[in-house]
């Protein structure tokens, strides 16, 4: 038997909900654990056609449309950055000490 779909998903997932007779699209913005375990038991999902955040249960989501992990957003952090931005303030420190 095959595994529920909404334990496989992952904050930053696209995925479909269905609630009664409604159906929605949203992404995922936090996924909340169970008390005995880690499995989803909520998710607070954010609707692509309104905006609005909304808490669901993790088995109204029916399924992943796009895996969150496959878009191209890259991390932030940036080491070059950061020592560049370092070396500036020595500098600038320097030029007022005297």
């Amino acid at each position: 038997m095959e595994a529920p779909r909404f334990l496989a998903v992952r904050v930053g997932d696209l995925v479909a909900v269905q609630q009664r007779s409604d159906w929605w699209a949203g992404h995922v913005i936090h996924a909340e654990g169970g008390a005995r375990c880690n499995a989803n038991s909520l998710f607070q999902i954010a609707c692509i056609d309104t905006g609005v955040i909304r808490t669901v249960n993790a088995n109204a989501v029916v399924d992943v449309i796009q895996s969150g992990n496959s878009g191209a957003l890259e991390p932030a952090h940036d080491p070059g950055h950061q020592a560049q931005g370092t070396r500036q303030g020595d500098q600038q420190s320097k030029g007022h000490g005297g």
